[in-house]
């Protein structure tokens, strides 16, 4: 697994700080390091898509989307789902890394650009991450992304 470091885990706290304290309008996005190549064979595998040369992304809009969602803990535990926090947006990176499953979801309603899940158990809970398949101009020096959509957790079932 490639290494999450303390420099990368700083930009995401920091950009989870602002999305709480700034409430302008803004777009901030983080490339934060080209998709490993064993995770591109499995990406591939597992959906047919080449997220080859793609850098995993993830911006105020995500995080937001997920806090608006998924942060509250009395509507989460109504779902059946436990809260997240501003640790698990350093977890989302464990989980799109070294998934237990990925898949192909379908289509994001806005842009109808693939939507890939990715899950992972992490000691009691189980994590589920979804990412955005953004392609940009090359003619434009734009960068290709998979970026950060939305995430939750459940508890993870007993073994018994």
């Amino acid at each position: 697994m490639r290494e999450i470091n303390e420099e990368i885990k700083q930009k995401i706290y920091d950009l989870y700080e602002e999305c709480l304290n700034n409430l302008g309008q803004f777009h901030r996005k983080l490339d934060l390091f080209l998709i490993p190549t064993e995770l591109v064979k499995k990406i591939k595998q597992s959906t047919n898509i080449d997220v080859s040369e793609h850098w995993v992304c993830i911006d105020n809009f995500g995080i937001l989307h997920t806090l608006e969602e998924h942060g509250n803990p009395i509507s989460e535990a109504k779902r059946g789902q436990i809260a997240i926090e501003k640790q698990d947006f350093i977890k989302m990176l464990e989980v799109f890394l070294c998934p237990d499953e990925i898949k192909m979801i379908g289509e994001a309603s806005h842009t109808k650009k693939p939507l890939l899940q990715f899950v992972k158990q992490i000691d009691d809970k189980i994590y589920v991450v979804k990412e955005l398949r953004s392609i940009t101009s090359k003619k434009k020096n734009k960068l290709n992304r998979l970026v950060f959509h939305t995430m939750y957790k459940i508890k993870a079932p007993k073994m018994t």
